[in-house]
């Protein structure tokens, strides 16, 4: 079932980019900035950390107890796309700034009060790779549970969203993070999932 899960968000890839190319990034980023309130920005603000690193390895570390090739594939998908997110941030992408580069003096722009806003390094979005990683990896884990696939599919987007919603990423920049993170750990599952049968485990078999 895990078709549903890449099918649907391929198709919010087409409705990502259709925004992006028909609409000004400031423009649309002004837009989406205009919907905030308290309770938004109380839910954003943790729900966010989701798509933090250690929240990933963490998740990789719960793995190894429930099956230790799911463990391996989640935590080199990680690695590789951070690689990846972290070597086009610094390199072919540096000069890229944040939405609160761009508003910090525009008075109609919403801020958060006792929030962080950071300025550089935003193509692509780092937490939006990690979030893709986790719920694509989760399902192709649970491919057979059909509802879940979608649940999977609204909480990636959701997180990544909130990487906007709080203006540290603009569209774009979460749009090429989730295609990042779904590519390498598709990529990893379709390669590692069929071998290595020994890893077909828990890290410590229970025994009745």
């Amino acid at each position: 079932m895990t078709h549903v899960y890449i099918n649907t968000i391929r198709f919010l890839w087409v409705i990502g980019a259709a925004l992006v190319l028909l609409k000004d990034k400031l423009e649309l980023h002004l837009s989406i900035n205009k919907i905030g309130n308290t309770s938004l920005d109380f839910i954003a603000s943790y729900t966010t950390h989701i798509g933090d690193g250690l929240f990933l390895l963490f998740t990789s570390i719960v793995f190894l107890f429930i099956r230790l090739k799911t463990a391996l594939i989640l935590f080199l998908s990680f690695i590789l796309s951070s690689g990846i997110v972290q070597i086009l941030k610094h390199t072919i992408f540096v000069d890229m700034k944040r939405p609160y580069f761009y508003f910090e003096n525009d008075s109609s722009f919403r801020v958060m009060e006792d929030f962080t806003y950071f300025t550089e390094n935003s193509f692509p979005s780092g937490h939006a790779t990690s979030c893709f990683v986790l719920f694509t990896i989760l399902a192709f884990h649970f491919q057979r549970k059909y509802m879940l696939q979608f649940f999977f599919v609204s909480a990636a987007v959701f997180v990544a969203f909130t990487r906007v919603y709080l203006s540290q990423h603009f569209m774009q920049d979460i749009i090429a993070g989730s295609i990042i993170g779904v590519l390498i750990s598709q990529t990893l599952w379709i390669y590692i999932n069929p071998r290595y049968s020994q890893l077909d485990r828990p890290l410590i078999n229970r025994q009745e």
